[in-house]
């Protein structure tokens, strides 16, 4: 009887998840490097929900500039709960970033080196007349003395916005620029993935919590770790499969993590005391 009902509830939550569907831009690294060696630039994207992303583009607007320009595809075919990265150079992404990219999940992205952070990025649909689905920074303004510029820096979405047509300063992190100068496995020093952390957005609670709006986990999907925020104690917590089969337990202590690494791919329900329930999708 159990299993049956916790089948029943986490067809209804997978139900209740395929309604939110979108692609945002996530991340965006604007990297420094000497002159004879290629600066790491890419945009970081999350696919929410199965969505085909063939016919979705990256264009650009240069600072003063007015006009869009150059249409980078993101990718083909249907992608599910996952991250994309443009780039403009697989070896200095994975010389900073490594073990992140694949050929699955990225895309070599054209004037993507010669973008910088006072530009403005939309994600488009090509398909839709050029509906805009996400934007950074303000069309038409020029970004060279804007708060919003991240020269040499980078930018990430705060938790739980977007995407969004129009560009709200608020709903993202900017660290100041020139972080990055100087920085890199290009000068010698270390990684950028010891500044900047990829693949950590935490999804909006109403994707992800059937029962409360405070509590969320990342990253998703989960390879080996997730950490569940918002819990203020610590509390137990049950993982099931989708047959409703028991296959962790635990307390969500000071860390609030669970290693899921031991688990196979797929998708799993955390019943956590409190009343909380998360839909985990373990890669």
């Amino acid at each position: 009887m159990m299993q049956k009902l916790l089948y029943s509830l986490i067809v209804s939550l997978m139900t209740f998840s395929s309604f939110s569907q979108s692609v945002k831009i996530t991340t965006m690294v604007e990297g420094d490097c000497p002159t004879g060696s290629v600066a790491p630039r890419f945009i970081e994207l999350y696919v929410e929900g199965s969505v085909d992303v063939t016919d979705l583009q990256i264009q650009f607007q240069f600072a003063s500039a007015t006009n869009w320009v150059t249409n980078n595809s993101i990718g083909t075919g249907i992608h599910t709960d996952t991250y994309l990265y443009l780039v403009n150079d697989v070896t200095a992404f994975d010389d900073n970033f490594p073990g992140v990219r694949t050929s699955v999940n990225t895309t070599i992205g054209t004037v993507l080196s010669s973008v910088e952070g006072g530009d403005k990025v939309r994600l488009i649909d090509a398909a839709n007349g050029n509906q805009v689905i996400d934007i950074f920074g303000f069309d038409g303004q020029n970004g060279e003395t804007e708060s919003w510029n991240f020269s040499n820096s980078y930018v990430k979405r705060n938790a739980g916005s977007g995407p969004s047509s129009t560009f709200t300063e608020a709903n993202w992190s900017i660290t100041p620029k020139n972080t990055l100068l100087f920085e890199g496995v290009c000068w010698s020093e270390g990684a950028l993935d010891n500044i900047v952390t990829l693949q950590n957005y935490a999804l909006s609670t109403d994707d992800l919590d059937l029962s409360s709006s405070r509590i969320s986990y990342y990253p998703n999907p989960a390879k080996s770790v997730i950490r569940v925020s918002g819990l203020e104690n610590n509390e137990s917590y049950v993982m099931y499969n989708i047959l409703g089969t028991k296959v962790l337990n635990g307390i969500l202590d000071n860390d609030k993590s669970i290693d899921v690494s031991g688990l196979s791919t797929g998708i799993y329900l955390l019943k956590i005391a409190s009343g909380h329930t998360l839909k985990i999708i373990k890669d």
